[in-house]
């Protein structure tokens, strides 16, 4: 990347190799250019209007070619380097005056997959925007064009006295903190996510994509501040702008921590990159380091996320671990005399709000990692000994626990979606020591965390056959005083006992040589750490200095030991804090693009020009195999119903109990069931299809027993883009759950499609747990850019949902035998649920024409003979949630000819309206467009050059009208003034206290009636 200065009027030009960001300010300062060269009168804002704009910025995104270069001044030449940039890190607003930071220098310390680099900054670069005040810096530098007209002797007006006052150049404080050796970056990735958020898709060519745009990932994103406005410049480009602007490098993000990755081989000879990517957290609300507990919003200090990657030829395993100060609130108090000077006395723990208050952050805190890892396990390695300030610590972390647990556990109004476990570890100083970081765990401590492993499993993933044998599906959260050297140590055993329970199932001995050097990794991480953390610990929650009285009365030779009650606010700190934006006078900047809102407008108003509709057909179906796979000759009767159209676009097919359950392992590595279903299903697709079309598994995945499989159309292959899938566990054990959800995302041309297969909780009587169910996945699949299940244009959410009839045995079995389905499905009670609103809202399912689906003798048209005698159920549906109904449902049905098991199979065929854009089309109009804009205010080089009053540029959007507020009736965003409020004119109108809800109404919807839905009072006596 390089960077180009028009001087005058000011513009900052970022270019790469194809594409070039035009960064202006509106209103910038001259304070030594141009004053003999120009008349210039339009200096900066004087009202308070226009100051109130001095954090607006313009920004324009064009290609490289567009731009005429040769007028430019080229920075990176003028700085003595003929090199590139590495990457810009955004715009800092510091005391009026917006700076342009970039990496100048990094060097590679971590490859945690093939092609994927991790590089720490060792330089940075920083340019004010919207004053010339530091240009002199690298104006004798300046390698400046002849048709600039500029003159060198221009940059000597400046005193000798205005040099020295910006000696050290803008915002040295920050240069020097960035450049410290802790913050690091990726060209590649963002540093901000994991490999399981990432996930496989681009393994073979690696792009950056932005991910850390959700609220857990942004307090690893140390540049949030100066990024913020460029991620949402970034959003309102289209997909493929999008694409071109983050290769770039125009977007980078950062963390600060540790990172590196070292060459090891396994027992086997198979060499393996082992890394160690540490990540501490900025979000909190005052201090970040040091001994303080949590904010309002459930951030702790002291919080570092570590994964921990091994990846080799043929696999690549991950782990994750957070830990933190105790997350409720409290800080430390320490008294200064001379008899407690040198005693552990003097040290007391405070709790400056109520124990409620304090529920509430430590709530939000579990809240927070339970939205990103699932359920939780608290590894507590707090003192136990009361007498002491940790173990009087430790006593309130446990009240708050044992709250948490009684009062959210068990109300099932206001349950969590999440389980959390909690073990005490207490790790004393000695023998933490003693044991030190070594190839061998000490065995008191990875006897019991080796159990606690095994529920959350590891994400492992086959790079043959590339498909997940496991996923991650909870964390471990380490709690210690200060978050290091324990919780460094625990860290340490956590993943070291994962590493070789993966390999003992993969059937490899991990070898001497890998838990050497994963040990030497922790003990680097521990040092690291311990480092960049001290030297920025927090000895206070303000921005103020100790008094000089409490300075005077300490000796020297004290002042290290008992820093934290005495020390002024270091500079260190002063520099997190304007990276950070949390002085007090710092706001964000807001960035203005004219030019492709313009064009982006227009766009949305002509979006019938080039978009149209098309049909795609879908079969769904789900199916409980009970662990069997028989019957492959009936296979057509089921996916090729009679009434099917026989040619399908998508085949979405999600089976449960494909395996036997257990709980055993840390990696399910029997992937040969889920091989052996694909194969059947693809061989009957493409042996059976009208049109002998052939079929591929775009996708697949595996959770315990639950599987789904994505089949599409070969020539439709080219339509799809975007495919990510999402595991979520809600039964007991590791990867082998019995319980949960596999889901896959895509983009059919340009709408959004989610297909869901689960599995929830058996038992007749467990219709609240289904319903936490339907709760915690809805919450749990997650997939990049935070969306979740609801956020898509189509869904189709399949799978044994094991809601039973609230009806006797006997009267079941009658009305099956009757076919009086709609009487049965009265009693239904997924449809009780979905009629409540409270499982599956807004969702629809078609008409049930067909007999329960459970239980069958297996082999057997017979329902269950056993000792239980289970009453027959629709345990297993399909149901269908769309924007703009753009999903219609044709057939709903079982498939009575499969047998094998005690389940029948249900499928559905639907066809899905797809927005299908026209990219020739719409490019030539884009193009039409950007030619309009230009004949109306000039071609981008000339408003570079020659426009110096930019202000016209924001008070389109400063200027707009809002609507009118919301009210009881009416909302902002109906249009057409529509209301807010479902009007029913029997119960609104003057006789609505005479009218009740009609008794005889039936509950099944479904059914035909003449009963009107109201009647009045005195017809119930009829």
């Amino acid at each position: 990347m390089k960077l180009y200065l028009n001087e005058y009027p000011r513009a900052f030009i970022l270019v790469s190799d194809q594409y070039a960001l035009i960064v202006r300010h509106p209103y910038p300062r001259y304070k030594y250019h141009h004053h003999h060269l120009h008349h210039h009168h339009h200096q900066e804002p004087t009202s308070d209007s226009a100051k109130s704009k001095s954090s607006k910025v313009i920004v324009e995104f064009v290609r490289k070619d567009s731009l005429n270069l040769s007028k430019y001044v080229d920075l990176t030449i003028a700085k003595g380097r003929a090199q590139n940039l590495s990457g810009f890190l955004g715009l800092l607003n510091v005391k009026d005056k917006l700076y342009l930071v970039f990496v100048s220098s990094a060097v590679t310390v971590a490859t945690p997959r093939v092609d994927e680099d991790v590089q720490k900054i060792t330089g940075v670069e920083i340019f004010c925007l919207n004053s010339d005040e530091f240009d002199w810096q690298f104006s004798k530098s300046f390698h400046t064009p002849v048709s600039s007209g500029l003159e060198d002797d221009y940059f000597e007006s400046q005193s000798t006295d205005e040099k020295s006052s910006s000696a050290e150049g803008p915002v040295p404080s920050v240069r020097k903190l960035l450049s410290s050796g802790s913050f690091f970056f990726s060209h590649q990735f963002d540093v901000t996510s994991t490999i399981q958020e990432r996930g496989f898709r681009d393994m073979q060519s690696p792009k950056f994509s932005l991910m850390g745009d959700s609220p857990y990932q942004r307090q690893f994103m140390w540049n949030s501040f100066l990024v913020s406005e460029l991620i949402e410049f970034r959003g309102r480009l289209t997909p493929y702008e999008q694409i071109c602007f983050d290769s770039s490098g125009f977007l980078v993000t950062i963390t600060r921590g540790y990172a590196k990755t070292v060459n090891s081989t396994l027992g086997n000879g198979e060499e393996v990159l082992l890394t160690l990517i540490s990540k501490q957290a900025c979000a909190k609300n005052g201090p970040l380091f040091g001994d303080w507990g949590s904010d309002d919003n459930g951030h702790v200090s002291n919080f570092v996320e570590s994964e921990l990657v091994l990846f080799g030829s043929k696999f690549c395993l991950t782990y994750i671990m957070v830990r933190g100060n105790v997350p409720i609130l409290w800080s430390l108090e320490t008294h200064i005399s001379k008899r407690t000077l040198a005693a552990k006395k003097n040290k007391k723990v405070v709790f400056p709000r109520s124990f409620e208050a304090s529920q509430v952050a430590f709530t939000k805190h579990l809240d927070l990692l339970s939205n990103q890892y699932g359920d939780i396990h608290i590894l507590n390695s707090l003192s136990q000994d009361t007498k002491t300030y940790k173990g009087k610590l430790n006593i309130t972390f446990k009240e708050h626990i044992n709250y948490f647990l009684e009062h959210r556990g068990n109300d099932p109004q206001t349950a969590t979606n999440y389980k959390l476990g909690y073990t005490d570890i207490p790790v004393a100083t000695s023998s933490m020591k003693k044991a030190d970081y070594t190839a061998v765990n000490p065995h008191e401590y990875s006897q019991s965390i080796a159990k606690l492993v095994l529920n959350f499993g590891a994400l492992f993933y086959d790079i043959d056959s590339r498909t997940y044998v496991g996923k991650q599906l909870g964390v471990f959260r380490v709690n210690s005083f200060d978050s290091l050297s324990k919780a460094s140590f625990l860290c340490k055993i956590i993943s070291q006992e994962v590493i070789e329970l993966a390999m003992r199932d993969l059937g490899i001995d991990a070898g001497h040589d890998l838990l050497s050097k994963h040990a030497r990794l922790w003990a680097e991480t521990d040092e690291y750490l311990r480092n960049i953390t001290i030297n920025f610990v927090s000895y206070t929650d303000k921005l103020h200095s100790s008094s000089a009285a409490s300075k005077g009365i300490v000796p020297s030779q004290l002042k290290k030991r008992y820093l934290h009650t005495v020390s002024d606010h270091k500079p260190g700190e002063m520099a997190i804090l304007k990276l950070l934006g949390a002085l007090q006078d710092q706001v964000s900047v807001s960035l203005h693009n004219p030019l492709h809102d313009y064009v982006t407008k227009e766009l949305d108003r002509r979006e019938k020009e080039f978009t149209s509709q098309r049909d795609i057909s879908v079969f769904a179906s789900t199916f409980n195999v009970n662990a069997s796979c028989e019957d492959q000759d009936k296979f057509k009767s089921w996916l090729f119903p009679p009434g099917s159209s026989g040619d399908y676009d998508l085949v979405f097919i999600g089976l449960q109990e494909i395996v036997e359950l257990t709980a055993s392992q840390m990696v399910d590595t029997d992937s040969l069931r889920r091989q052996m279903w694909e194969m059947h299903l693809r061989v009957c697709l493409e042996a059976n299809n009208t049109t002998q079309s052939r079929y591929i598994l775009l996708w697949s995945g595996q959770l315990g027993g639950i599987a789904l499989f994505l089949f599409v159309k070969q020539s439709e292959l080219k339509e799809i883009h975007d495919v990510e899938g999402s595991f979520k566990k809600t039964g007991f054990g590791g990867v082998s759950a019995n319980k949960g959800a596999v889901a896959v995302r895509f983009n059919y041309s340009n709408t959004g499609l989610c297909l869901v297969a689960s599995h929830f909780a058996a038992g007749h009587g467990n219709t609240i747990e289904r319903h936490q169910n339907f709760k915690t996945i809805g919450k749990g699949i997650k997939f990049s850019k935070n969306r979740r299940i609801k956020d898509h244009d189509a869904v189709i959410w399949l799978g044994d949902f094991n809601y039973r009839i609230n009806l006797p045995l006997e009267q079941v079995h009658a009305l099956v035998e009757k076919k009086d389905f709609p009487r049965l499905f009265e009693y239904d009670q997924l449809n009780q649920q979905m009629a409540s609103g409270e499982s599956f809202p807004y969702f629809d399912e078609m008409e049930l024409r067909f007999k329960p689906t459970y239980k069958f003798d297996n082999g057997t048209s017979t329902y269950d003979t056993s000792e239980k005698q289970r009453i027959p159920a629709w345990t297993d549906r399909i149901l269908s949630l769309s924007r703009k109904k753009i999903i219609k449902q044709h057939l709903y049905d079982c498939s009575d000819e499969i047998k094998f098991s005690d389940h029948r199979p249900v499928y559905a065929t639907l066809t899905v309206s797809i927005s299908v854009v026209n990219e020739t089309v719409k490019k030539n109009l884009t193009h039409e467009l950007y030619e309009n804009y230009r004949k109306n205010y000039g071609d981008i080089n000339d408003m570079i050059v020659t426009n110096t009053n930019l202000s016209f540029l924001i008070s389109e959007a400063d200027d707009k009208v809002l609507p009118p507020p919301s009210s009881d009736t009416t909302k902002w965003w109906l249009s057409n003034g529509m209301s807010a409020k479902i009007t029913i004119p029997e119960l609104s109108g003057p006789n609505a206290d005479q009218f009740v809800f009609n008794p005889k109404y039936p509950h099944n919807p479904f059914s035909e009636t003449e009963e009107p839905e109201f009647i009045l009072r005195s017809q119930l006596a009829q």
